[in-house]
């Protein structure tokens, strides 16, 4: 196998056990050095239930700590009662060097999201 069909992945940050029930959480900063312009591309994952008594968005947002600027962002519609472990994973675009934090929350004070697992990583292909 040659080097050109393997791939590289580098973890930026990631985090666990998250209780989101109508505040908003804001990560503490963490710091990027690989960004698109390093080649490859940037995802993020997570991993998270759910107990709602009605619709609400878990919303998550990559913030740009110097200046406070959302760079990124990602909306998980949910509506009903229990939702199972469900993963998503999206592209993210960074391209800049420096700090960032995320941030999560929730449209409505309909219950609670869990956040199992989360994940932001820089991969080669």
């Amino acid at each position: 196998m040659s080097s050109v069909n393997q791939k590289y992945i580098k973890i930026l940050t990631e985090d666990q056990a998250i209780k989101l029930s109508g505040y908003p959480i804001q990560t503490e900063k963490f710091s990027v050095q690989k960004t698109l312009r390093d080649g490859g591309k940037i995802r993020f994952k997570i991993r998270y239930s759910a107990e709602l008594q009605g619709f609400s968005l878990l919303e998550v947002f990559l913030m740009r700590a110097q200046n406070g600027i959302q760079t990124a962002g990602m909306t998980i519609p949910n509506g009903g009662s229990t939702a199972v472990v469900q993963e998503q994973e999206q592209e993210f675009s960074i391209w800049e060097p420096g700090d960032y934090y995320f941030f999560f929350k929730t449209s409505s004070n309909n219950g609670t999201f869990f956040i199992e697992h989360y994940q932001l990583y820089w991969s080669s292909i």
